[in-house]
This record gives structure tokens, sequence and C-alpha cells, in this order.
């Protein structure tokens, strides 16, 4: 299954903000069965709409719109990008999420593949990480699958207990 990532803009962004059909004539895909996938929130998009406008040359290290062929045609279905560039000890963290729909069809495995490709391709990063909620089983399983380990939880104050895993440059 063919998937690419496609980095947000501000444009992009803003075209989301007004509806899901903009966005997809923005970025000229087809529309999703729904939208937007869960973590997609208001603040979370003016999170990243931010960041750019303060550092355009921060997109690579943001947010990334998920499209894959679907049945013939590029369809947007879901988010995945980095927190940030990495940091002073050549870290970088992941995140991303699938529009229920399209759940169990290989996508995660080929978004998360792409952003580990991509995050090596800069030698100044030596370890990616992800957490995701204990309960999210399969986003655990995923990441396992795409050569993740396990290095602990933690609770967070709103999303309660996190799996923390971690993939080191080899």
């Amino acid at each position: 299954m063919q998937t690419r990532l496609i980095a947000f803009s501000v444009a992009a962004l803003d075209a989301e903000e007004r509806s899901a059909d903009a966005l997809c004539v923005h970025l000229e895909v087809a529309q999703p069965v729904s939208w937007p996938p869960p973590f997609n929130e208001d603040a979370v998009r003016n999170w990243f709409r931010n960041q750019l406008r303060a550092d355009p040359a921060l997109a690579p290290w943001l947010g990334h719109y998920v499209v894959c062929t679907i049945d013939g045609s590029e369809t947007l279905v879901g988010t995945a990008g980095y927190k940030g560039p990495p940091d002073a000890s050549g870290m970088v963290e992941i995140g991303y999420s699938i529009v229920p729909a399209y759940h169990r069809m290989g996508i995660g495995t080929a978004m998360v593949a792409a952003l580990v490709r991509q995050a090596f391709a800069d030698v100044r990063v030596k370890r990616i990480t992800a957490e995701t909620p204990v309960t999210f089983t399969a986003s655990r399983g995923l990441l396992e699958k795409c050569g993740f380990a396990s290095v602990g939880n933690r609770v967070h104050p709103e999303d309660g207990e996190l799996a923390l895993n971690a993939l080191e440059r080899a």
C-alpha cells in the first residue's frame, strides 16, 4: 500500500480549519470517510501553525498529513510527525493518528517506517521515541513491529499512564 507524508504548512492548516473538503482540495487528494483523526484538536493544529509561523524551516520536524492509496485514489487517512527537531542528545519524538476506518490496513506500519527513515536520514538523530496510552495495545504493537522497544511508563496529568518506547540508531 503506497503511503506518503505531506508536511504541514500554514496554508494547509488554514484549509483544514475551514473544512475537511477544503483541506483535501488544497492537498489534491480524496476525502477520508471521516475527519479529523483522534488527537487532531484545534489546540494541536494551532500549536503547529504557531511553530511554522515562527520558523518555517521547522516544517520537516513537525506534523504531516498521511496520504494513502485507497481503491486507486490518494486519500487523506491521518496525521503523523515529530514534536520538533532533534534535541541536544539527538532525540526526536514521533506521534501519529489514523482515521479509525483505516486501521488494520498496514497504513500505520508504513507511516511509522516513513517517519523513522526520515528521522534517521538526519545524522543528528540518535534515538526516536514515542509515547502511547498503555491501553492502546494496537499502537504499542505497531511500534514493536517497527523496531521500537518498551523503555518504561510515565503518568501524564491529562493522558493518564503512557507507555514509553524508543528506537536507537543502529
